[in-house]
């Protein structure tokens, strides 16, 4: 184990992502003799068969496997050190890389981010859009520098910091044809309901408050984006539930309009996650000049 090249450790990482000798070749522009040598003298050094080897091609064995997660963790490890590192210099050139999903991204991010490149132009600002568990997984393994994201969240790492840090407020929206009166919630389980699906946050964030009040909305249409629960509103085929600001265009524009109900909605509760030793020069910047504003609106 003391004679690992490093450099193999990359060839491994990228065969397994490849799934090929040849691939992995044409990314790294390196013969594939010399690939499949490495790979063999590091099987040697490690006295395992880290790949199944075929006349269909290669897989990974149950060693290679868990080799592979080692070795992602610490390729993750290693680009965030650089990361750091760079961005410790100045801060007038280097990565910023944010953990976000779509929706935030264009109701709360985008302004921020444009703040931020208009006082930075030379640092680029890279999204990484998964799942909040994905986002919390990406964070924990540094290949992110930090998140944004939705409540609520739930994290198995000690070392993650939560932090409120806005709301957005969320509305009912119908059909400018629709002309009948709906106030109350319970008016709402006369119509039909567009939602998103069950595992966004807002959805979960809707039901856990109406819940309290003993009302269950059932859906006609579940939706992953609020761009299609607009356009179904907009065609009249129901309600919808969004975020106010997905559809303040439109209700300007009177092509939908947004419900009063006598009853105060859940607001949309956004977060900052983040662990603060492996916060880069750059990431502290950001969330002290851009995202910290004191109290939460």
């Amino acid at each position: 184990m003391n004679n690992i090249n490093l450099n193999w450790l990359k060839l491994f990482l990228c065969v397994a992502t490849s799934n090929s000798f040849l691939d992995a070749s044409r990314k790294l522009y390196i013969s594939q003799p010399a690939i499949s040598k490495s790979i063999r003298q590091l099987e040697e050094e490690l006295n395992v068969n880290l790949f199944y080897r075929g006349n269909k091609g290669i897989s990974l064995t149950p060693e290679g496997e868990k080799f592979l997660s080692y070795v992602k963790d610490a390729s993750n490890l290693l680009l965030a050190a650089e990361r750091m590192i760079c961005s410790d210099n100045e801060l007038d050139s280097g990565v910023l890389v944010i953990g976000a999903q779509s929706h935030i991204v264009r109701y709360y991010l985008l302004s921020i981010i444009e703040k931020f490149r208009n006082k930075y132009p030379n640092i680029t600002v890279r999204i990484i859009d998964l799942s909040t568990r994905d986002l919390l997984e990406a964070l924990e393994k540094h290949s992110v520098d930090l998140v944004i994201d939705s409540s609520p969240i739930d994290t198995i790492y000690n070392n993650t910091l939560v932090e409120p840090i806005d709301y957005l407020n969320t509305c009912f929206i119908k059909s400018s044809s629709n002309q009948r009166n709906i106030t109350e919630p319970k008016d709402l389980l006369k119509e039909n309901i567009i939602l998103p699906l069950p595992r966004s946050s807002l959805r979960k964030t809707l039901e856990k408050e109406l819940i309290n009040d003993n009302i269950e909305l059932i859906p006609i249409l579940e939706f992953e984006t609020e761009e299609l629960i607009i356009e179904s509103v907009k065609r009249n085929l129901g309600i919808g539930f969004v975020v106010e600001n997905a559809v303040k265009n439109e209700i300007e524009e009177e092509k939908i309009q947004k419900i009063e109900l006598n009853y105060e909605l859940p607001k949309v509760e956004i977060n900052l996650v983040y662990v603060e030793n492996y916060l880069t020069k750059i990431a502290k910047n950001f969330i002290d000049e851009f995202i910290k504003k004191g109290d939460v609106k």
